[in-house]
């Protein structure tokens, strides 16, 4: 019977059937201690009793244990819980030899490659005494690192050539005896029965269908099949029956590779028949030597056909000329077909993050980037809690952390490929690939992306809002290049793309900063005297590569032909992904192509964006309370019951609404409102203010409404600058707010607005920073916690209120939105990772004594929430807008991934 998804053997979460066999059922499971995804292998329940098929299973396990090799499976862990026997091991992300093969033959070069590597894995089992025996297309995993040999399941441990003893004839004599019985003997004696055949009927060699036992030589003859039928896309052997397939092993030979594909080299010939004598004396007599064998061939490419053409010794010199014509003729019409017939074939493969990791790729991370050759690619991966920059070479199996890359993100490449550049700490950075650390280029407060020109001269997007910039890659001031301005807050350029001729580039133009109908791709000039849209719609990230312009719209990839001078699109868009992973946050989408038609893409995982979620103080996810969306800072009313959110609609504005908890209605409060944000609650709890711009180019003003929602919003403070509210006194008096004017200040103001007459407005502490979270102490209201960046960062200061005195500096390396426990006791805050981070706080009359900084927990806050990213409840929980910040989905390599495109 077939496991459920959900069920657990051990620590490993069932999550899907992969396939069965006559010797097991394999499952897709989570191994929920290090959360990374496995295959199960379990003995089928109509086993269960059956000794034999225990003791394989059981020898499965040991056999795979003793192997350690880059190009056969690895086996985690093993276990029985309930009567049922497992094995964990590797799950293999690619394809089968044999579904690949159902395409069609494999060009000649991979072919090789592959056989190599089925080589390199059974040189190792050999030397180990184990035997495959099952050797097949379905055993062969093709995969980013290459291929790897499967399903140990039918492996015997044999006394191998060179460990017992060759008899005169050359046939293998065990150290342990062992005895040579007819096929129909069915009398159980060992762990095999006697005369048993084991494999797949189509690849087992001659003297294994006599009843002999299979030793390294039938192997390579079940190799030899493989690789016939990796060049050919034809098995070696064929029937209509078993009868008649085991016959045509017994007796016959398969039709010679050149009369199937002419372009095969006859060295490669001679290495196939070899693996397929008849005779396992006659093959050769171990993988390395076919290895070798194949390595030469590889390495000779067309030439091995040459060097393979020899004159006979016979006198008869006239039917060896016309042998030879024909043999030429025949070599010409196949160097004809080869030059004339395109042989560029798309090929897909799963790409898995380092062991032990998982990759980044949402968010603040980013796209795995290509190199401009196609041949390597820089990701961004997470183990343990540390993020950082990592390379791989495509040719290798393993990659290599960048040193000095900590918190990257963002990455993308030099043209020559000798540097990468990527955004950490505020700055854009280049590291030299060639041993280098990395270097600082420029700030980068809160980049959305960059694109390194053949020029030298890279394009970025420092901010969040603003313009596209350009800055040389060895350092120096950065020049905004398009005409998006800071000054309007949301509206941005981002993602840029350098087009080939390093004068122009690709970049989105984003109203918002979010994923929306009113984006933009725009093609522009580097000196700025070009800059116009191409397409509008909800579009991602965008590139160029092989005459295409490729971009996600609305989570597809699609493709248009695309003059890249003339900045022209013509036809229609054709479908490259149907999904792919992309951010509504940042307008970004996880794909990369290189100049040699070499894609990169993560499958789509599903709505992205935040969540309001409960979390208890160590971190732990109690219960989500909001669906996916982007979401600004929230609060809690004062009895936790409901809380105040702007939520961004589908045309771009955002809003304010109220929710209740308990009830779950929901109510929109701002009205006519461009932009709501900074929620904060009156003291009674029936009011809430908010600031808000009526359109792009306003300033934000202070508006009161119901949070009922029975009426509308009233205006209730208006200013030259940009106001916003902060926080409301427990007695109804004050309501503190920040004023502050992004072109000529930078920093701003925190003042106190009458909410009763008889009093007048003041200034409370300046300067401030801008979005500076100020929050007053809920329990008493005479201490104030606000940010400041006059030591040259944002930190967390204290001082008294409504009469400021002395300033305490609460945190001491970045931190941001300062929140207070209910009763006063703790003060929270973000440090510059956005962790979570509590200080314990006890106050006087005029003094104030600050405990040591504990971090609680990574939070899911997006740092572009600069404002009430969270809030505590009274019961000490935490209410946190986190963000999607990472996909477990596979990340997929496609090779000549335009081929498609020109059918």
């Amino acid at each position: 019977m077939a496991l459920a998804a959900g069920t657990m053997l051990g620590p490993y979460e069932v999550l899907s059937p992969l396939g069965s066999g006559g010797m097991g059922e394999v499952y897709r499971a989570r191994d929920t201690r290090l959360e990374r995804t496995v295959a199960i292998k379990i003995l089928p329940s109509h086993l269960s009793s059956n000794l034999e098929a225990k003791q394989r299973f059981e020898r499965e396990a040991r056999t795979i244990s003793s192997l350690n090799h880059p190009h056969i499976c690895v086996l985690h862990d093993v276990g029985s819980q309930d009567g049922l026997s497992y094995l964990v091991m590797e799950y293999v992300e690619g394809e089968t030899l044999e579904s690949r093969l159902g395409k069609g033959p494999l060009p000649l070069k991979q072919a090789l490659e592959y056989a190599i590597q089925i080589c390199q894995a059974l040189e190792k089992a050999h030397k180990a005494g184990i035997v495959h025996r099952d050797l097949k297309p379905g055993n062969v995993m093709l995969t980013a690192s290459g291929a790897k040999l499967l399903d140990f399941g039918l492996a015997k441990p044999v006394t191998m050539l060179g460990v017992g003893n060759l008899s005169s004839k050359g046939n293998l004599t065990p150290s342990t005896p062992t005895m040579n019985v007819s096929m129909l003997t069915a009398k159980p004696a060992a762990l095999t029965q006697q005369g048993m055949v084991v494999g797949t009927f189509q690849y087992i060699a001659p003297e294994v269908l006599q009843g002999q036992e299979a030793d390294a030589r039938s192997d390579l003859f079940s190799l030899g099949c493989v690789i016939y039928e990796m060049v050919t896309a034809r098995r070696a052997f064929e029937g209509k029956s078993q009868l008649s397939v085991m016959t045509a092993i017994l007796e016959s030979d398969p039709p010679p590779l050149l009369q199937l594909q002419p372009n095969s080299p006859a060295a490669l010939e001679y290495a196939v028949q070899t693996c397929l004598e008849k005779n396992p004396d006659q093959r050769f007599q171990s993988a390395h030597d076919l290895k070798l064998q194949l390595a030469w061939v590889a390495k000779s490419g067309s030439q091995s056909s040459a060097r393979a053409l020899t004159i006979p010794k016979q006198n008869s010199y006239i039917p060896w000329i016309f042998s030879l014509l024909a043999t030429l003729a025949v070599l010409a019409l196949a160097a004809l077909w080869w030059y004339s017939t395109p042989q560029r074939r798309v090929m897909r493969t799963n790409l898995l993050p380092p062991e032990g990791a998982r990759f980044e790729t949402m968010y603040r991370n980013g796209a795995p980037a290509l190199s401009p050759d196609g041949t390597r690619v820089a990701f961004l991966a997470r183990v343990s809690d540390k993020n950082s920059l990592w390379l791989r070479s495509l040719d290798k199996l393993d990659a290599t952390p960048l040193r000095g890359t900590e918190d990257a993100y963002f990455p993308f490449w030099s043209p020559d490929g000798t540097a990468v550049a990527f955004f950490m700490h505020g700055k854009l950075w280049q590291m030299d690939l060639n041993g280098g650390s990395p270097v600082t280029i420029c700030d980068a407060p809160e980049a959305r992306g960059g694109s390194w020109g053949p020029g030298n001269t890279i394009v970025f997007a420092a901010n969040i809002w603003g313009a596209i910039a350009k800055v040389r890659a060895e350092g120096g001031a950065s020049t905004p290049v398009t005409k998006t301005g800071f000054t309007n807050q949301g509206v941005s350029d981002r993602w840029p793309f350098f087009l080939p001729d390093g004068k122009h580039f690709l970049y989105i133009h984003s109203p918002s900063g979010d994923a929306e109908e009113a984006n933009e791709v725009h093609f522009a000039a580097l000196d700025g005297k070009e800059d116009r849209p191409l397409l509008k719609g909800k579009y991602y990230t965008v590139q160029y590569a092989s005459g295409r312009l490729l971009a996600d719209r609305g989570g597809s990839l699609f493709a248009w032909k695309f003059n890249p001078s003339s900045g022209t699109i013509s036809g229609d868009p054709v479908s490259v992904v149907e999904k792919i992973a992309s951010d509504d946050i940042t307008s970004g989408a996880v794909f990369s192509v290189s100049t040699q038609g070499v894609l990169l893409y993560q499958q789509g995982v599903g709505a992205t964006g935040d969540r309001h979620v409960w979390m208890d103080v160590t971190g732990k996810e109690l219960a989500q309370i909001s669906e996916p969306g982007v979401y600004g800072g929230t609060r809690l009313s004062s009895d936790d019951s409901r809380i105040a959110t702007p939520w961004l609609g589908q045309n771009g504005d955002q809003s304010l609404w109220m929710w209740d908890l308990a009830g779950g209605a929901r109510a929109r409060l701002s009205s006519g409102a461009y932009f709501a944000d900074s929620p904060v609650w009156s003291a009674d709890g029936r009011s809430i203010y908010f600031a808000a711009e009526n359109s792009a180019n306003s300033p934000e003003e202070v508006y009161i409404v119901p949070a009922d929602g029975s009426q509308s919003q009233k205006a209730l403070l208006e200013a030259e600058d940009n106001v916003s509210p902060a926080d409301a006194t427990r007695d109804g008096k004050w309501l503190l707010y920040e004023e502050s004017n992004r072109v000529t200040d930078p920093a701003g103001k925190l003042k106190a607005y009458p909410l009763v007459n008889g009093l007048e407005p003041f200034t409370v502490v300046e300067p401030i920073t801008r979005n500076s979270n100020a929050r007053l102490k809920p329990d008493t209201n005479d201490w104030l916690a606000y940010q400041s960046e006059i030591s040259g960062r944002s930190e967390i200061y204290l001082t008294r209120f409504p009469h400021p005195g002395a300033k305490y500096q609460v945190s001491q390396s970045g931190a941001s939105q300062a929140v207070w426990s209910r009763d006063g006791k703790k003060l929270y805050y973000l440090d510059t990772l956005q962790r979570l981070t509590a200080v314990d706080v006890q106050t006087a009359s005029d003094s104030v004594q600050i405990g040591v900084p504990k971090v609680q927990f990574q939070t899911g806050v997006r740092s572009s929430i600069l404002n009430e990213g969270y809030d505590v409840a009274r019961n000490g929980q935490f209410l946190m807008v986190n963000s999607v910040v990472e996909s477990t989905a596979p990340v997929v390599l496609v090779t000549n991934w335009d081929v498609e495109l020109q059918k």
